[in-house]
């Protein structure tokens, strides 16, 4: 019997090799994985009552719609300014791949006649398109329960339509809180690094009670401390989200408390501040 390392690696294998397309990687990078997506599903289809190869096709159709979302990504968030007919070639062909990747997705739940699947799917992308567009236009997020809520939409709407559709509560709430945390400790990475940071970005559009008419740097702290409350607020739920599951693997268990340790120097900084 497989245990959990044997599966995902089963199920790496599985997705890299349907994803693998050898003209799409002669030009633009391999498609990334999402690791963590990855475990979240197979923590939510070890609970249903479905066949090793159902739950195969499933886990590994949603990762084809993740990784075709991740690649469509990547050229959303390049291609400013004049670019050379290399560069342009490369922008064609990631949007290419994108559709690719969702062409498998569609082709897999199709030969199985899996219809429910692609309606539920679907439905995600829907949501989690229609959520970037709203984290990315300016003015359209005015409170930070909204903002959270968006990036819970981008992150899990996959994994929390089909926790919804077989009824477990407890996955959609613990892919939602650890996905959210993993977010925000990548956007406060790219900040630290860069100054670069949608959620700051977006947190900086907002007037907190004690903002109005401050400095640019106090409003600067003011952010900081704001997103740090969130990153604060996001472990609590973890933790809470973990305690729902009566039964959550080992390995799966390591990783959440991985992304918990990973954001703690963060947290003690707010609550220390606080």
């Amino acid at each position: 019997m497989l245990n959990i390392t044997d599966d995902i690696r089963q199920l790496k294998r599985l997705i890299e090799t349907k994803a693998q397309h050898p003209y799409l990687l002669k030009y633009i990078q391999k498609p990334s994985l999402d690791e963590d997506k990855l475990i979240l599903l197979w923590g939510l289809f070890n609970d249903l009552d479905v066949t090793s190869e159902k739950r195969n096709q499933y886990i590994c159709s949603t990762m084809l719609v993740q990784i075709a979302l991740d690649t469509h990504e990547i050229v959303s968030n390049s291609g400013e300014g004049i670019e050379s007919p290399e560069v342009l070639k490369n922008r064609q062909l990631q949007v290419l791949a994108g559709d690719y990747y969702s062409g498998l997705y569609y082709q897999g739940l199709a030969s199985v006649g899996n219809v429910d699947m692609i309606r539920i799917l679907s439905s995600a992308i829907k949501k989690i398109n229609d959520n970037k567009i709203i984290l990315y236009q300016q003015g359209s997020i005015n409170d930070v329960p909204t903002l959270l809520m968006t990036i819970k939409a981008i992150e899990a709407s996959l994994i929390h339509k089909l926790g919804d559709y077989y009824s477990e509560p407890a996955w959609m709430d613990l892919s939602e809180d650890l996905l959210l945390l993993k977010r925000l400790h990548a956007e406060k990475c790219s900040y630290m690094k860069s100054g670069q940071s949608i959620v700051f970005d977006v947190l900086r559009e907002m007037t907190f009670d004690d903002s109005i008419g401050g400095e640019v740097s106090i409003k600067e702290e003011q952010v900081r401390t704001q997103f740090d409350k969130c990153l604060w607020d996001a472990r609590q739920s973890v933790e809470r989200s973990m305690r729902k599951l009566a039964k959550l693997d080992d390995e799966l268990l390591e990783r959440v408390k991985a992304i918990l340790e990973q954001t703690e120097s963060i947290a003690n900084s707010y609550v220390k501040e606080g």
